[in-house]
């Protein structure tokens, strides 16, 4: 497994050609210890000792968009905060193009942008515009800088004609507009995603995609960290993924480096169209070990059935059969690629296999 690739496995994407790297963590570990009184030190067999993260190491090439991936609990808050300076790491070493985060964390800060859908962050009765205003003063923007660069970001992201509306009255697909709006002030050479289309509707969520695709475009200079639990996305907008699991990183490499690491070899997957919903999916499934996914999705007047088999058996006989007794009818039957949820699923499952032997 090759850490760094010379060409995007994305073609869509912009390709790793200056091999300068923007971010270097080395060997970065993080502990909590639960709180003390006095001078007790913590005992090393607390079970309330909790190792976030066990020598984590990796780089990002400027100009890449990189994938930060995990299970939920699995440290990628925890990196994305130490990263960003808003927690020390207990050892290792974090640099920015060069510059050590903790020793130099306003020199960092300068260099990167976060973009965050916590709501809580912004001020509800402040309007939009304002609220720019103030994350740009904070940032150490100028007043007439803040300025232009507001309206220009408020024109691109559509927000222009809100921009004096209050926080409080935007919906969730402008909030998340305008907390991109506010990582981008300072124009950062850095720009760290944390879940930028959680919550949102896929029309809002598609529309925040291809905005990031052309600010790539537009600005091929710029290095992006991705952390989001939506594996589409990370397929369809990063040129490498990182996974860690259980505080440990796990795999690195393009997207198609990852693909090659999953045991999806003896699977085929297929995308089925049906007019009807009356097919309601057998409990057996659930135990049926020729059955490792069958995902509905509902449409207006039908639904689209999302399938993976084992090779050889006879387990999309069973479904079509068992859709055509429903009274459904199928629309269409066509063979699809094994989707990333299933071959990140797949890494997860061989590392918990790797630990327990």
């Amino acid at each position: 497994m090759k850490p760094e690739s010379d060409m995007s496995s994305n073609p869509g994407s912009t390709a790793v050609k200056n091999l300068r790297k923007a971010l270097e963590v080395h060997d970065v570990c993080k502990t909590f210890y639960p709180p003390t009184f006095g001078f007790r030190k913590a005992n090393s067999s607390d079970p309330r000792i909790k190792h976030a993260l066990s020598n984590i190491s990796l780089d990002i090439n400027e100009s890449e968009m990189v994938a930060l991936l995990g299970p939920n609990g699995a440290g990628k808050t925890t990196l994305s905060k130490i990263i960003t300076t808003l927690i020390h790491q207990s050892s290792g070493e974090v640099r920015l193009f060069g510059v050590d985060v903790r020793q130099d964390p306003y020199a960092a800060r300068g260099m990167m942008g976060l973009v965050t859908c916590d709501e809580r962050s912004f001020y509800w009765r402040l309007t939009g515009r304002q609220n720019l205003n103030f994350f740009g003063a904070l940032y150490g923007v100028s007043k007439q800088d803040i300025g232009e660069r507001s309206a220009e970001i408020l024109e691109t992201l559509d927000l222009a004609r809100a921009a004096d509306r209050p926080y409080h009255s935007y919906s969730s697909g402008m909030k998340q507009k305008l907390a991109i709006a506010r990582g981008l002030l300072s124009h950062p050479r850095l720009l760290i995603y944390d879940e930028p289309t959680r919550s949102l509707d896929p029309l809002s969520a598609h529309n925040i995609r291809d905005w990031i695709q052309e600010q790539r475009k537009k600005f091929p200079e710029q290095t992006h960290l991705l952390a989001t639990n939506q594996l589409n996305e990370a397929e369809l907008l990063c040129d490498r993924a990182v996974i860690i699991n259980h505080g440990r990183l796990i795999a690195q490499g393009t997207i198609q480096e990852i693909r090659a690491l999953a045991d999806i070899g003896n699977f085929d997957s297929f995308q089925i169209k049906t007019q009807g919903v009356g097919f309601q999916p057998s409990d057996e499934y659930d135990q049926d070990p020729d059955i490792t996914q069958l995902r509905i999705e509902d449409l207006p007047h039908g639904r689209n059935l999302f399938l993976t088999t084992r090779i050889g058996s006879d387990a999309l006989t069973r479904v079509l059969a068992d859709i055509i007794r429903s009274g459904d009818k199928i629309a269409q039957c066509s063979t699809e690629k094994i989707s990333f949820d299933e071959v990140f699923c797949s890494v997860i499952e061989s590392e918990k296999a790797k630990e327990a032997k």
